[in-house]
């Protein structure tokens, strides 16, 4: 299963997002997570404390990379570029599942929304006329706060794919590039945990 993480507004969560998650496949799974961005924070990360192997690429070849390392692994995690990049379309075009990371803030939704539009233009060309392509937005960063739960039911309302599972803002996160995955049992573990099965369950429909 190769899953893409995608959002053109920084600050969103995507690069942290993507590794707690395939930290959490790699417990299981045989998982890889390829880092398509070209800021390379992934590079920054406690190798030593990171339980899956980070396999860099942002060249043109990224399609033919995702497509070979998904012979070899289970689970293949992609964190692409933060921005409009030409190279990210060929990670979608390649994943079964694009989470879309989301604050919930007005000019978040913004994009998130531009991005399922995109993808939803992939998964309408011919190379995808016989695989589905599954997506989704997840709110992050999020707080038991008015704004939220308004955004979440303004989503709901237009017929946007929200995912039931949700990222707090929570310091585990901050911590995670530096201590790895989130301590079992916390709730930041908790979260990821219904993520990624709510992710496997909407691929295998």
């Amino acid at each position: 299963m190769i899953i893409t993480l995608y959002s053109t507004k920084g600050g969103c969560g995507k690069t942290t997002l993507a590794l707690c998650l395939a930290a959490y496949w790699a417990q299981k799974r045989s998982t890889v997570l390829i880092d398509a961005d070209p800021q390379a924070s992934l590079q920054l990360c406690d190798r030593e404390k990171l339980p899956v192997p980070v396999f860099p690429d942002t060249s043109d070849e990224i399609g033919k990379t995702i497509g070979k390392l998904a012979k070899d692994y289970e689970r293949v995690v992609v964190d692409t570029a933060g921005f409009k990049r030409k190279k990210n379309l060929d990670a979608l075009a390649h994943a079964d599942f694009v989470l879309i990371p989301c604050k919930p803030s007005p000019f978040d939704v913004r994009e998130a929304l531009a991005a399922v539009e995109l993808v939803r233009e992939i998964a309408q060309s011919k190379e995808r006329r016989h695989r589905p392509l599954h997506h989704g937005i997840v709110l992050t960063m999020a707080q038991r706060t008015a704004i939220s739960a308004q955004i979440r039911e303004d989503l709901v309302a237009s017929g946007m794919p929200i995912m039931s599972a949700q990222i707090g803002q929570r310091v585990a996160f901050v911590e995670a590039p530096l201590a790895g995955l989130p301590d079992e049992g916390s709730v930041a573990a908790l979260e990821i945990k219904l993520l990624a099965k709510e992710i496997q369950r909407r691929v295998k429909g």
